[in-house]
């Protein structure tokens, strides 16, 4: 009998690689894709890059002869931007006006307005006034710190003068600034009933996602084509020979699914490896939890294109219904996409398909380096599928003609 199996899984791969161009749509166009939605992808998603595509001039214009004005240009430039003083500002460039009276009005509690000129058309205008609000904010919080610790010393009538008073106030504004930079609280991220995983990062860098997109939307092509397969031996007659043969039926439709299963897996550890030494992709710290993520989405996927197999009359149907719909799940999964950039009543709804759970779990062996405990709900949801996918094409193929319950 597992001879008779493996003779089955045999047969169906030499068929599947019968032609060159088969290799071609099974490991190199992935790759081809994998690459170009990378790239794609980049300037959106890896904040490593940030940074030099932000990075600008700002031209400053200072009316004022206090010392928080120069503190502020300072935190400008900590803030990736390079404050240049001019008399008068240029028209055509980023431009900052700091007024008279910034820094006494700061240190007596006042609010005080600078203005920012940014250009509309460029794309770095967002980023450069959010690098002057974030300097301005440190200040304007480290200014009322240093508020806050000088009333006490001018109550208790330590500080004799004008002077000594704003010496009292620029140490303790010197301290916190400093303090600032150095923080004495940091988070880290801490999965429930494990340690904490300080390497984490906020979420998948544009390698991570085409890789893992590509790999969910490839490998559905290939496993839902399990429909083309079983229609296409069904219109041959060469089901209907297999089924009333000596071999028990499981044994027969266990193989066609097999076989597709093993074609499926194969795709997903070439493409595995070739996000690894192509893109540089880790693939989280737990092989355990990356194998049943894969098997548990391979079942579900080969499952479902057995389903169609039996809602379909003939192969260019069947065809047809295969690309477009892995193509289909695949996008609406977050394969083409990060999920979170969506709103969350879609993320709610698009947990009726496999390819979600699937990108999910990827997404938390990449970006949150899980283990197999926390991804063991999208794996069994996934074999959730698998169970119901299948249960659906064997009641639907005791229907089929010539085929006798």
């Amino acid at each position: 009998m597992f001879r008779k199996l493996l003779a089955i899984i045999r047969t169906d791969i030499l068929l599947e690689f019968g032609s060159p161009i088969s290799l071609v749509f099974f490991l190199i166009l992935p790759l081809i894709f994998t690459a170009a939605i990378s790239a794609g992808l980049g300037g959106l998603m890896d904040g490593d890059s940030a940074p030099s595509s932000v990075a600008a001039t700002l031209y400053v214009l200072n009316e004022d002869q206090g010392s928080l004005a120069g503190i502020l240009l300072e935190n400008l430039q900590d803030n990736a931007l390079e404050p240049v003083l001019v008399s008068t500002l240029p028209e055509d460039q980023f431009g900052l006006e700091i007024p008279a009276g910034f820094s006494e009005g700061l240190i007596a509690g006042e609010t005080v307005v600078v203005t920012l000129h940014t250009l509309p058309t460029t794309s770095a205008s967002q980023a450069v006034e959010q690098y002057v609000n974030a300097a301005i904010s440190r200040l304007g919080g480290a200014v009322l710190v240093s508020e806050r610790g000088l009333q006490p010393a001018q109550e208790s009538g330590s500080l004799g003068s004008q002077a000594e008073e704003e010496a009292y106030f620029s140490r303790i504004l010197e301290g916190t600034l400093a303090a600032a930079e150095n923080p004495p609280a940091t988070s880290d991220l801490r999965w429930a009933g494990e340690g904490v995983v300080s390497e984490a990062q906020d979420g998948v860098t544009s390698a991570e996602q085409a890789s893992a997109g590509q790999i969910v939307t490839w490998v559905q092509i290939t496993m839902l084509a399990a429909a083309e397969v079983f229609v296409n031996e069904r219109e041959s007659g060469t089901l209907r020979r297999l089924l009333v043969s000596s071999s028990p039926r499981f044994l027969t439709l266990g193989g066609k699914m097999a076989s597709r299963l093993v074609l499926g897996l194969i795709q997903m550890a070439v493409l595995f490896l070739g996000g690894a030494l192509l893109f540089g992709v880790h693939w989280g710290r737990d092989p355990l939890a990356l194998a049943a993520v894969s098997l548990a989405f391979a079942l579900s996927t080969t499952a479902l294109g057995m389903f169609i197999a039996t809602l379909v009359r003939t192969r260019s149907q069947a065809s047809s219904i295969v690309v477009g719909l892995a193509m289909g799940l695949s996008a609406l999964g977050g394969a083409w996409y990060p999920l979170e950039i969506t709103p969350l009543v879609y993320r709610q709804i698009v947990k009726i398909i496999p390819s979600t759970w699937a990108m999910q779990a990827y997404t938390d062996l990449l970006a949150r380096q899980a283990g197999l405990k926390e991804v063991l709900p999208a794996v069994g949801v996934l074999a959730g599928f698998a169970a119901l996918f299948l249960l659906l094409a064997m009641l639907r193929f005791r229907k089929l003609e010539g085929v006798n319950a």
